[in-house]
């Protein structure tokens, strides 16, 4: 069930020791925390070159009418649910399940 989120999120460069895994780890605990955020926190939080670059992964949705972003699917969010660990400030080391 799994295997296309984490696949997505490879592809993004997302997963720990990959170049947006710090940027991508602030907005997943954001949204895990909240369930969707402004357009605005969103870039103020990675940036627009990284937050465009994001959107593009299909890892998060931009909700125009709401001007929100969330997580792509219901997927996304369960997998980055399960795998908490992945998202912590500082992880430097491939322990988590899943991998």
């Amino acid at each position: 069930m799994f295997s296309k989120a984490k696949g997505q999120l490879t592809s993004a460069q997302v997963l720990p020791d990959s170049r947006y895994h710090k940027n991508g780890a602030k907005i997943i605990r954001e949204l895990l925390k909240k369930g969707s955020i402004s357009e605005d926190a969103y870039y103020s939080l990675v940036g627009r070159d990284t937050g465009i670059k994001l959107l593009e992964a299909n890892i998060f949705a931009f909700h125009y009418n709401s001007q929100e972003i969330t997580f792509q699917s219901t997927v996304m969010k369960r997998y980055c649910e399960e795998n908490l660990a992945l998202w912590e400030p500082g992880l430097r080391t491939r322990t988590w399940c899943n991998w």
